[in-house]
Parts: structure tokens; C-alpha cells; sequence
């Protein structure tokens, strides 16, 4: 992994992250209306009323085979729904994992101004000021925290 794939990948950590929970969401409810699907029943009342009997000549009805056909037809769109969502749900989830692996690796103060300046997109003068204030009761200059979260990204990189 070069360090600018890293960085991306680091960059759009929190975007793949929320979309790996969607796609995990739809892929559970396309798996919920797979299984309804299976359990469909087919079977037709008639209907009493006057000439309720008497159909058109000119079409022939088969109300039992259209819908067998139609469940047919959106259980296989469903299969392929569900084919789809499980490749971006992968997709997704070894982009997160490389993320989380690679994060735990690091120190406390490595990863949470690392964390800061990628993926919640904080300036250096910033996290300085404040996260580091905040974490450590004392303040660093924008170039001191440029070179801790460089060398926690080389970190990254090594493993």
C-alpha cells in the first residue's frame, strides 16, 4: 500500500464506514422480502357475485400463473439485489478493516491526532490548540503535530 492509497483510504474512512452499516442494513431486509417470497401463498378465492363466472372470451385468465410468475421474477431481482449488496458489503468492509487495523497499531496520541488531522479533516494549528490541549493540558505548534502524525502515517505504512 503506497501512503497516498493510505491516505484515502484514511480520508474516506468515516464514508465507507457509514455506508458498510446501509449496505449491511438493505442487505438485511433484502434477505427478510427474499424469505417473505418463499412463503407466498398463490392460492385464489373466487369471488361470488352476479355473473361473477362469466369471463371475456377474448383473454384467456390464469390469475395463478401470473402471480407464481411474478414472485418468480422478483425473487430473482431480489437474488441479484442480494448478490450486489453482499460484493459492496465486502468491498467496503476490507476498506474499513484496513483502516481499524492499522489504527490500532498506533499509540493513544499518535492515533488520536492522526484520527483528527484524516479523518475529521482538522488542521494542524488546530488540533495543536485544541485536541492537544484538551488530551494533554498543553498546547504544540502546527509543525510539531505535522511531525507526529507523519511519522504515525510512516507507522502505518510499515506494517
Amino acid at each position: 500500500m503506497t501512503k497516498e492509497e493510505l491516505i484515502i483510504l484514511l480520508r474516506d474512512y468515516k464514508e465507507n464506514k457509514a455506508k458498510l452499516n446501509i449496505r449491511l442494513k438493505e442487505l438485511k431486509l433484502a434477505k427478510i422480502v427474499l424469505e417473505s417470497l418463499k412463503e407466498v401463498d398463490v392460492s385464489l378465492t373466487t369471488m361470488i357475485e352476479i355473473n361473477g363466472d362469466i369471463h371475456s372470451k377474448n383473454k384467456i385468465s390464469d390469475k395463478v400463473g401470473k402471480q407464481v410468475e411474478k414472485n418468480d421474477e422478483t425473487r430473482r431481482e431480489k437474488e441479484e439485489e442480494i448478490e450486489n449488496l453482499e460484493k459492496q458489503v465486502k468491498e467496503l468492509r476490507e476498506k474499513v478493516e484496513a483502516v481499524e487495523d492499522r489504527l490500532e497499531s498506533l499509540k493513544y496520541k499518535e492515533r488520536e491526532l492522526l484520527y483528527a488531522y484524516y479523518i475529521e479533516g482538522r488542521t494542524y494549528q488546530d488540533i495543536g490548540n485544541n485536541l492537544y490541549f484538551k488530551l494533554f493540558n498543553q498546547t504544540r505548534d502546527g509543525d510539531t503535530i505535522k511531525k507526529i502524525v507523519e511519522k504515525a502515517t510512516n507507522k502505518m505504512l510499515n506494517l
